[in-house]
């Protein structure tokens, strides 16, 4: 058996002011045929489980096609989507036939021209491979599903937890497709949308509200008849005409038991909508107080409206500010990402005193950038090593700078170590040191695992940016609507 595998990541934040272009997946990775190594051990990869699960059947031969991804940003330029959905069809020319295509997809991209391209690229490889051939796709539980996505695919697989386990998606997904095809299931597939957006607050798995409505999932899956369950709480900062939660359930054969099911977990989700809706960040200055009188241990001050992890611009210097206005005198770390600042700082060199205008270069709307005169400690321009994260990747030049307590990360381009510890290694420095540090702020409002070991306390900071709590305010152009909350009359409805 053959089976081809490709990957193209993107989360798309469809109010972010920077688009994603050819060059952000080159700096995070781009690679095609043999130079997509399929067995690369990610602890943020789906695929190298699925190749290790097909490996050990000893008839399967795996046949690399492309891998394209990059962090979350704004949405794909054309030119950067028609150039990956170009090496995807040369490859699968190339591939001859298959009697299968494995998937490694986000979920949640949109491009300029195009609110689906996933879609899109799921039905040309259907035109390429033929209607026999198997598609399977392991997807981002914050994905939107769409009618186009699950018409084009035999199958496809949300993960289960927040934060993701990218590994456990691809084994769920490789036994899930081994089983049915050994087994001469017959998958049929139910798809139900919910009328509904949340902002990130209540993402985690591990408590309610969410885990509730995970929960139930993970019961109807152990139902007779039931292949998988996937529940999508697609992530709150996708502006596209399909917008919105959803469930996919897979049976064996009984698309009615499929959609009894289906709208059993959308009615759960429903009925939880206001507790999806609870905000837990603080104002900026109590965040930033509460920070500074903390006992001894690391404090992280979660920048929940520039998260990077979300698409956002990662530029906002509005919890630096409130350091800088509060004259913090305990350590504290404070990623930015600013070209023309960590360029400016490179020309200063290391030990050099230079004044810089922080922030906010590429998202004006939110603020202005901030004056500050800062000390060179540290500078950069190697690619980032996440530890077996992710892939090596490029930030471009990097400096440490220091303000008072303050230091300051500035990078030439975004990242997603923007919330790891990485971020700052890289900058030569531990921000693990619970001696030295107090406050670290990340670029993220749900992924704080990087940090658990050494973390005291964590406070969601209500930020304002592109990935705001308060999802009201952001100009919707092309959501369903009516939809919960942005409309008092919106209704459950099925697909």
């Amino acid at each position: 058996m053959r089976i081809g595998v490709g990957r193209f990541t993107q989360e798309t934040n469809s109010f972010s002011p920077a688009p994603t272009d050819l060059d952000a997946f080159r700096r995070q990775g781009l690679a095609a045929g043999e130079a997509f190594d399929l067995r690369e051990r990610l602890a943020y990869g789906a695929i190298w489980p699925f190749a290790e699960i097909a490996d050990a059947r000893g008839d399967v031969e795996l046949v690399p096609l492309v891998k394209a991804w990059t962090g979350p940003g704004g949405p794909l330029t054309r030119a950067a989507f028609e150039a990956v959905m170009a090496l995807f069809a040369r490859r699968l020319d190339e591939a001859g036939p298959l009697d299968a295509v494995f998937l490694s997809l986000h979920g949640a991209m949109a491009a300029e021209h195009h609110d689906d391209p996933e879609g899109l690229l799921m039905e040309m490889i259907r035109g390429r491979v033929g209607a026999d051939a198997w598609i399977v796709a392991a997807m981002d539980h914050h994905a939107c599903m769409t009618r186009r996505k699950v018409a084009a695919a035999d199958l496809t697989l949300g993960q289960r937890t927040q934060p993701h386990d990218q590994p456990d998606t691809g084994r769920q997904t490789a036994e899930l497709f081994f089983r049915v095809l050994d087994g001469g299931l017959r998958p049929a597939v139910a798809l139900r949308r919910i009328p509904m957006i949340t902002h990130q607050e209540q993402f985690l798995t591990a408590r309610p509200p969410m885990k509730t409505w995970f929960d139930l999932a993970r019961a109807i899956e152990a139902r007779p008849g039931v292949l998988s369950v996937s529940t999508y709480p697609m992530q709150p900062w996708l502006d596209v005409e399909e917008g919105g939660w959803t469930a996919v359930v897979y049976t064996d054969g009984d698309p009615s038991l499929a959609g009894r099911l289906a709208d059993e977990l959308a009615a759960c989700a429903w009925e939880l909508r206001h507790d999806f809706m609870r905000q837990d960040s603080v104002p900026v200055a109590e965040a930033v107080a509460r920070a500074e009188a903390a006992p001894r241990g690391i404090v992280l001050l979660s920048d929940t409206g520039d998260s990077a992890a979300g698409g956002a611009t990662g530029d906002s210097n509005v919890i630096l500010a409130e350091m800088l206005r509060q004259g913090v005198r305990r350590r504290a770390l404070v990623p930015v990402v600013d070209g023309p600042a960590a360029r400016a700082a490179a020309a200063a060199g290391v030990g050099a005193t230079v004044d810089l205008r922080l922030g906010r270069t590429l998202d004006p709307a939110w603020g202005a950038p901030l004056g500050v005169t800062a000390k060179v400690l540290h500078l950069t321009d190697r690619p980032v090593d996440t530890g077996g994260h992710y892939e090596p990747y490029s930030q471009g030049v990097a400096a440490l700078v220091e303000i008072g307590a303050v230091l300051v990360g500035v990078t030439e381009f975004r990242g997603r170590q923007m919330m790891m510890p990485a971020f700052w290694t890289h900058l030569g420095i531990d921000p693990t040191d619970r001696d030295r540090v107090q406050a670290v702020v990340v670029k993220t409002a749900s992924n704080f695992q990087y940090f658990g070991p050494w973390t005291a306390e964590v406070i969601r900071v209500d930020t304002p940016g592109h990935t705001q709590s308060r999802v009201a305010a952001f100009d919707w152009r092309r959501l369903p609507r009516p939809i919960f909350p942005l409309d008092h009359d919106a209704l459950p409805s099925a697909t």
